[in-house]
């Protein structure tokens, strides 16, 4: 007999420990109202930013944005007039570069449809280049992106080395 009263001491004892270690959440105090502004505007916090850049690496970025030329071989695309006056020019202001002949195409019958004369290069790695306009001065075609960087903000200048 002594030792059921032990043992059911001991479970008692164990229980009440138990519950004890469980009790914290019954000490915490829930005031209404706590993420609330005076005149009930309820607080929320922001999500944190995702994809941080370090301020030096986007600063870097704008740079060589602001000069972006590339050289590299290309010739007319399918279908376009190889006596384009656009064709004979040195510099020329690429706005959109597509894999795809189709995506071109669209940007080009859009562009033209607004009263530009854009054609479409395809360059030996079978990249579509639309270009806007093209100019026998390198400062003709910066001044040209910098008029079009509000709609084409990755416009860059392309130089033929045919």
């Amino acid at each position: 007999m002594k030792n059921r009263i032990t043992v059911y001491l001991s479970i008692l004892f164990i229980s009440i420990l138990t519950l004890s270690a469980c009790s914290s959440s019954k000490n915490t105090t829930k005031i209404s109202g706590a993420n609330k502004i005076a005149g009930g505007t309820q607080i929320t916090m922001p999500e944190p930013p995702r994809n941080i850049q370090p301020q030096v690496e986007q600063q870097s970025q704008s740079a060589t944005k602001e000069e972006i030329t590339r050289s590299e071989s290309f010739y007319l695309s399918e279908g376009e007039n190889p006596e384009s006056d656009s064709f004979t020019k040195h510099y020329h202001v690429v706005v959109g570069s597509f894999k795809s002949r189709d995506n071109a195409k669209g940007l080009q019958n859009s562009l033209n449809a607004e009263g530009n004369n854009a054609i479409i290069v395809i360059n030996e790695n079978g990249m579509y280049r639309v270009i806007l306009a093209s100019f026998d001065e390198y400062l003709q075609a910066r001044a040209t992106i910098n008029n079009i960087a509000g709609r084409f903000p990755d416009a860059w200048v392309l130089v033929n080395t045919n």
